[in-house]
């Protein structure tokens, strides 16, 4: 794996940091809303989601030495009683695991005292945001509450703005992820083989229908069937050396997911990477 120059990752590592911290925020400015009834699950799968983040950012620390601080406890106003609803959590954990991803591509720790302290500070945040998960309070009979002009407002300050969301206006900047990155390794497989036949991982799968979940797209049993087939050639006929990137043609509805593909040097941090 080529080496990343310190200072262009330390760049990227105060962009993440600057991107967490704000998620942090969100979060503890909600600290007492419950989740809506049917984002039971994607409540774990965000503190799951989160909890990969910080075994990353673990694995850097103790590569450099780091002791790390205690959770962070950001002063900030409340916002008051409401509900999170499940699209909202679920734009969230794509970022968290797009975020995971990059990490898990860095295979040098940081030297760069700034970049050292911006692992530190997002350790600290997401500690923060895993706790707040984990005491989640899932709401019995109460309806989610609409995401109003503040609410959007909030959520697009924790990812870069993304592609335009389906149903919104075009200028909309919810933090939608643009892309998917699908990166088939010895240590994350995302084929597997049964019975001498070829398939996605549980894992991809799950990737994928988040990725479309996140753009608002339902597929139905057989679309979804054949969809996977495709994401399973697409994989399969990545070049040597690059890395499947699943992107969104949104010129008309309904909108359709391609495949591109982009040098393992990118991820690795060449060129800035798009998981953010």
């Amino acid at each position: 794996m080529k080496v990343m120059s310190q200072d262009s990752l330390t760049e990227k590592l105060a962009k993440a940091n600057g991107n967490v911290k704000r998620l942090c925020e969100f979060f503890a400015a909600r600290r007492d809303w419950v989740y809506a009834p049917e984002a039971a699950t994607s409540t774990r799968e965000l503190a799951s989601a989160a909890s990969g983040v910080g075994g990353q950012l673990k694995r850097l620390m103790d590569a450099c030495g780091i002791t790390p601080d205690p959770p962070a406890d950001p002063v900030i106003d409340s916002v008051g009683a409401g509900t999170h609803e499940n699209a909202r959590l679920l734009r969230f954990t794509a970022f968290l695991r797009d975020l995971d991803i990059w990490f898990a591509a860095q295979s040098d720790a940081p030297t760069d005292p700034a970049a050292i302290e911006a692992l530190r500070e997002m350790d600290a945040h997401i500690g923060c945001m895993v706790a707040i998960f984990n005491n989640a309070t899932i709401a019995t009979d109460v309806p989610a509450e609409p995401m109003g002009s503040g609410d959007a407002d909030a959520s697009a300050q924790t990812a870069e703005p993304g592609e335009p969301v389906r149903h919104t206006p075009p200028l909309d900047e919810e933090g939608v992820p643009k892309q998917l990155v699908l990166d088939d390794t010895d240590e994350r497989p995302l084929v597997q083989d049964f019975q001498s036949i070829s398939e996605l991982t549980t894992d991809c799968e799950k990737l994928a229908d988040d990725f479309l979940t996140a753009w608002d797209i339902e597929l139905s049993y057989y679309n979804r069937k054949k969809f996977f087939e495709r994401l399973l050639r697409w994989i399969s006929s990545a070049p040597e050396g690059q890395v499947l990137v699943i992107k969104m043609k949104t010129a008309e509805e309904p909108y359709e997911p391609y495949p591109s593909y982009v040098s393992r040097d990118v991820l690795e941090g060449k060129e800035p990477p798009q998981v953010f």
